[in-house]
């Protein structure tokens, strides 16, 4: 179903990166996650891909006309979750 996405929809909404941006990327990009993220900027927004990663990894293997395990994911970068102060240090 997500392949089948038209180019206008939005995959990344904090980001505002559509389909179409996705694979026109995947096609300088090659099949990989990661370099379709530097080129489109797609999960690189405020949630770090946590709701646009699946269906932009779907889109490149539909691009690159593989499975969306051989295009890999995305790598997380730091904070990967926000965590309080609190949680690192020892209480009592």
């Amino acid at each position: 179903m997500v392949r089948a996405l038209p180019d206008e929809a939005i995959v990344c909404r904090c980001e505002n990166v559509t389909a179409g941006a996705v694979r026109e990327s995947a096609g300088f990009g090659g099949g990989e996650a990661n370099r379709v993220k530097s080129l489109s900027r797609v999960g690189m927004g405020r949630c770090q891909g946590r709701y646009c990663q699946l269906a932009a990894v779907e889109l490149v293997a539909g691009q690159a006309g593989c499975t969306p395990s051989a295009v890999g994911r995305f790598r997380g970068q730091a904070p990967v979750r926000p965590a309080p102060i609190g949680a690192f240090l020892r209480n009592g």
